[in-house]
């Protein structure tokens, strides 16, 4: 049994899949054409805050116009013009997009890990999540998807971005686990809107647990459970069962004029 932070309530039990995240390096070096390179970073910007909006399109559709609205602090990092004028500046002195995307993020991200707010501290993940998507869009590569993801699927990823969360197809994915984050994130606030049992900070969890794995994600107690045996697998479906009956007996109160 594995233990972690508590972050979205319920029982989901399914097969892992372990998400893999993509190979973000790249060699420093010095654009022929500052003009062109600038014009690459603009292009990532606009193609990242056209994917965010369409984000806050299908979440507003799913999850209600406050979830949704989480999504646009990543278009307000993408155009902030004090980054955007550190990014530039930097290709202007000789520096190519990639490199300076990663260091214009980073000192925000030092900046908001440091802070003694947790609320501010989870605000790193955010900065993070649009540098990942700017700098993927700049190298060509493909961010993870779990938009696609067979029925009954346990994400499990070492980081969880919102990015991520905002992505997932609710019905197949069952419960997440992750080795960062808490409570107060943006993805454990999503996933709770997705109303998805999900336990984060749960330590080297991606390499413990492998593709094809059973899994048990208790959110509520904030334990997770690889490859149960039969009689903790029987617990957790009655569990389950339970907790999903409680939640049905709750629902029929929705609306109705409190007493």
């Amino acid at each position: 049994m594995f233990q972690g932070v508590n972050a979205s309530d319920g029982i989901g039990i399914g097969v892992a899949q372990v998400a893999v995240e993509p190979d973000l390096t790249f060699t420093p070096h010095a654009p022929e054409d500052t003009t062109a390179e600038k014009a690459r970073y603009a292009a990532a910007i606009a193609k990242f805050v056209e994917q965010t909006n369409a984000q806050i399109e299908r979440m507003s559709k799913t999850v209600g116009d406050d979830a949704a609205a989480i999504m646009g602090a990543h278009i307000e990092f993408a155009e902030d013009d004090g980054i955007k004028m550190m990014v530039n500046g930097s290709i202007e002195s000789g520096m190519c997009a990639e490199q300076a995307v990663y260091d214009a993020y980073e000192s925000y991200y030092v900046m908001f890990s440091q802070m003694e707010d947790e609320l501010f501290r989870e605000r790193a993940a955010d900065v993070a999540d649009v540098r990942t998507g700017l700098l993927a869009d700049l190298l060509g590569k493909q961010v993870v998807d779990l938009s696609t993801l067979p029925e009954n699927s346990i994400v499990v990823v070492h980081e969880l971005t919102p990015s991520m969360t905002a992505d997932i197809d609710k019905d197949n994915v069952a419960g997440i686990v992750t080795e960062t984050g808490g409570r107060t994130s943006h993805s454990a606030i999503i996933a709770r809107a997705l109303e998805i049992p999900a336990v984060l900070s749960v330590a080297d969890v991606t390499t413990a647990i492998k593709n094809g794995d059973t899994v048990v994600v208790d959110g509520t107690n904030g334990a997770v459970i690889a490859n149960p045996n039969d009689a903790e697998l029987s617990q957790y479906r009655n569990e389950a069962k339970k907790y999903a009956e409680e939640k049905a007996a709750l629902e029929a109160y929705r609306g109705k004029e409190t007493l």
